[in-house]
């Protein structure tokens, strides 16, 4: 992280001493190009006196000649060799000629058929800033610059140091280390970006591995079954006894295949933090379906749906809101005496599905956890029969609920069994006009063959 910052500073820097060359180059190109012929011209009628009075005068009169151009000038005025000035082939032709140059700050005139120059200067200066104060004057805004972009990325760099540290102490095992905002929370919005990433990634992480384990534990059973029928066949009696090993093995072999597709829907459900799709879901038709699929399993319970107006038409993953009013349902339907009572109506904003049985209800003790995976517990303190299933089912309930940004929950039903409530946000959108949904028949309900019933977590 610190080579990072390194370059991008380093590169900040040549840029600036880029741009400070540039800007000294063009200024002093532009202001000498732009003078130049001024300043020639203003002095050139001094530097033609200066030759001619110095010629008149000889040899002879020279110190006395410099003697009065020096009182006549408030600059100096000297005669010096052409080889003492070096110049390009355009000055010197401009010399030969007869004009006066500019040669740095002092104004060059040949003297006629000789090896001098008479020289005046160095010049007094136009009011402008020099190459010195000018190169200066840009340094100390590059330094300036420089110094200020330092300042602005500190609380950069220390946020990026912060996530590279607390990405090194994740990868090494340290899945609890998070970034510390420290002092400068302005810039915190990487850090807690990151710490979101992070809290997630944990809970993903520590919700496999208590999957893995409860996975574990829980195939071992129909395995186990599996084995042992297998072992029993060659020892069976007859073909009767057999066929009741078989059967053992096809039962075991189903509840296996249940688990497994459970386990892979709730895996990728978990994976999903909201529904991909967004499909207008009718929900009566919806309701019907769910009623017709599950009733034939339980031909002794007597099925009611009731949707309001309101709550005829919904937006969100239609898959996965089937599946999970299809799981309350089944879930009902296996623990009611004679009675399953669905309904949908909006209220705050949700749409609220509301699932209830006259069974044994949910000891109010287990109403936290019977939504947690493989949590498979008998319904009530009165209720002591083992429970079947997978144990996924009211988990995936949960799971779809909190993608659709909604929840489930469990209470007493005025039925006197359990009431499950899921709650999913209502969008608004023209609703069809009211149906009321009667009693489905338990039996000749159209149960495709080639479908299999949700095998749902028992209460």
């Amino acid at each position: 992280m610190t080579r990072l910052f390194l370059r991008f500073y380093l590169g900040v820097i040549v840029i600036l001493i880029a741009a400070w060359l540039i800007q000294t180059m063009v200024f002093r190109q532009s202001s000498v190009e732009a003078n130049l012929p001024i300043v020639e011209q203003i002095y050139a009628s001094s530097g033609r006196m200066a030759r001619d009075r110095i010629v008149a005068g000889g040899k002879d009169d020279f110190e006395e000649t410099m003697a009065y151009l020096e009182s006549r000038f408030d600059y100096p005025v000297s005669v010096v060799l052409r080889e003492d000035r070096p110049m390009d082939l355009t000055s010197v032709a401009r010399l030969d000629s007869g004009e006066s140059i500019l040669y740095y700050d002092r104004l060059e005139t040949a003297i006629p058929n000789s090896p001098y120059l008479v020289e005046l200067g160095p010049l007094p200066r136009f009011d402008e800033p020099s190459q010195a104060e000018l190169s200066f004057a840009l340094g100390g805004v590059f330094a300036l610059t420089a110094f200020g972009i330092a300042i602005l990325l500190r609380p950069v760099i220390v946020q990026l140091r912060g996530v590279e540290k607390t990405a090194l102490a994740i990868a090494g095992g340290d899945l609890g280390a998070r970034i510390e905002y420290g002092r400068f929370r302005h810039s915190a919005a990487l850090a807690g970006a990151f710490n979101a990433m992070a809290d997630r990634i944990e809970l993903l992480i520590r919700s496999q591995k208590e999957l893995l384990q409860a996975v574990s534990h829980e195939l071992r059973t129909p395995l186990a079954r599996i084995r042992f029928a297998t072992e029993l066949i060659e020892t069976a009696a007859g073909d009767e006894q057999r066929r009741q090993r078989l059967d053992a093995i096809n039962d075991a072999t189903d509840r296996l295949d249940n688990l497994v597709g459970e386990l892979l829907t709730y895996t990728r459900l978990d994976a999903q933090l909201v529904p991909r799709r967004k499909d207008l879901i009718h929900v009566d038709a919806l309701v019907d379906e769910q009623i017709n699929l599950h009733a034939p399993l339980h031909p002794h319970v007597q099925y009611s749906a009731e949707i309001e107006a309101s709550a005829q038409e919904i937006h969100g993953d239609e898959a996965g809101v089937a599946r999970a009013i299809g799981n309350l349902i089944s879930n009902a339907g296996k623990h009611a005496k004679s009675t399953v009572s669905i309904s949908a109506a909006v209220s705050n904003g949700t749409v609220q599905f509301v699932v209830e049985d006259d069974g044994s209800g949910v000891a109010e003790e287990n109403r936290e956890s019977v939504f947690e995976p493989f949590k498979t517990f008998a319904a009530s303190k009165e209720n002591s029969d083992p429970p079947g299933g997978t144990g996924l089912g009211l988990a995936l309930v949960k799971r779809i609920a909190q993608r659709h940004g909604g929840f489930v929950a469990v209470a007493e039903s005025p039925l006197g069994g359990a009431q499950f409530t899921l709650s999913l946000p209502a969008e608004p959108h023209p609703a069809p006009v009211a149906a009321s949904k009667g009693s489905a028949a338990s039996k000749g309900s159209g149960l495709n063959d080639d479908t299999a019933p949700n095998d749902n977590t028992e209460t």
